[in-house]
């Protein structure tokens, strides 16, 4: 089958290919066989294939496949997966990554049934595909936070993959304000269609100067220091971020067992200034890791349908042109998701 691949770590650009792979020969039990319909990236991606993750997941066979969203079709199910799933369900998935699974930029991929949700028939396949990682992200997050009706929410990166959800999740939630950086003209526009409130030109305004008393700050954009000088001071609020160097505890969170090297690397290069800002304000700061799971993607579709969340997608490209989609995601221009169309 066609698949976009690397066959070693190193820069994405000249590691990435399009190339021929083995269809998965068999279906682990507890996991289903998707046929590729569509799948997205994630700038998560980019850190996988330079071996940015390779301490804590290793590959589990090379050539390896980028990739962790899907929407496909079930091929064939593993022993022990029962219903609701049936062979021919149209189905989404965020797949597993600890330990890292084959990728979903492919015409066939494996994904734990645990993960993954019926796609609702209203809803394409490439919109579908652009959900999982970034919207359970932001769905997690703005949950961690005590996201609820009222909330005064401030996102990074609004136009951005997740933060594209978040403004709308956080709506979905009952926040009662939602601010985001953003550039001017486009992407400003962007942000408030869909949802946000005030939006902060990041090129000519400095959003920890102008915002304040805020319940929530959620970083995608490595600014999590700043954001405690806008959240209410010793009031149990949060900040968290999904930009920053991992800590220990949150790899810990998700079942992930990091050995005392790689502990002592993520202390070393722990955000010290943002641990310390949250201390002395009595905001909690913390790194968020996705805790993939098929309820929460349900929820995200139901969402779609009901017509509370609109996928954001910049550009669909085909399976052999995956290569340019990925450059798009990983140059930080791109508007949304970046969609690679399979069939």
């Amino acid at each position: 089958m066609k698949a976009l691949i690397f066959e070693k770590h190193g820069p994405s650009s000249n590691v990435m290919r399009v190339s021929t792979v083995p269809v998965p020969s068999e279906v682990p039990e507890g996991f289903v066989l998707v046929k590729v319909h569509a799948a997205s990236l994630n700038p998560i991606d980019k850190m996988r294939i330079e071996g940015a993750l390779k301490s804590t997941t290793p590959e589990a066979m090379w050539p390896a496949v980028v990739g962790y969203d899907l929407a496909g079709c079930v091929e064939k199910l593993g022993d022990g997966v029962e219903l609701p799933f049936v062979v021919g369900d149209e189905v989404v998935a965020r797949i597993q990554s600890s330990p890292m699974l084959p990728g979903t930029i492919c015409e066939y991929c494996i994904a734990d049934a645990k993960t993954v949700a019926k796609k609702p028939p209203s809803i394409s396949f490439t919109d579908a595909a652009s959900i999982p990682l970034a919207g359970e992200t932001a769905l997690q997050a703005l949950r961690r936070g005590g996201v609820g009706p009222g909330s005064k929410v401030f996102v990074s990166g609004g136009a951005g993959g997740v933060g594209s959800f978040a403004i709308q999740i956080a709506k979905a939630l009952g926040a009662e304000t939602v601010a985001t950086t953003a550039s001017p003209g486009e992407k400003t526009e962007l942000c408030k269609s869909l949802g946000a409130d005030i939006v902060v030109n990041y090129r000519d305004e400095k959003f920890e100067e102008i915002l304040k008393d805020y319940d929530f700050a959620f970083d995608t954009t490595h600014e999590s220091a700043k954001m405690i000088q806008i959240v209410k001071a010793n009031a149990g609020k949060k900040v968290i971020t999904i930009s920053d160097t991992p800590t220990v505890q949150s790899l810990e969170e998700v079942g992930m067992k990091p050995n005392f090297i790689v502990k002592t690397v993520l202390n070393m290069k722990k955000n010290k200034v943002a641990d310390a800002a949250g201390k002395a304000a009595g905001v909690e700061w913390l790194f968020l890791f996705l805790k993939t799971n098929g309820e929460d993607l349900a929820q995200l579709l139901q969402w779609v349908v009901e017509g509370k969340l609109k996928p954001v997608i910049d550009n669909v490209w085909s399976l052999d042109e995956a290569v340019a989609a990925a450059e798009r995601n990983f140059s930080g221009r791109a508007k949304g998701k970046c969609v690679v169309k399979v069939i």
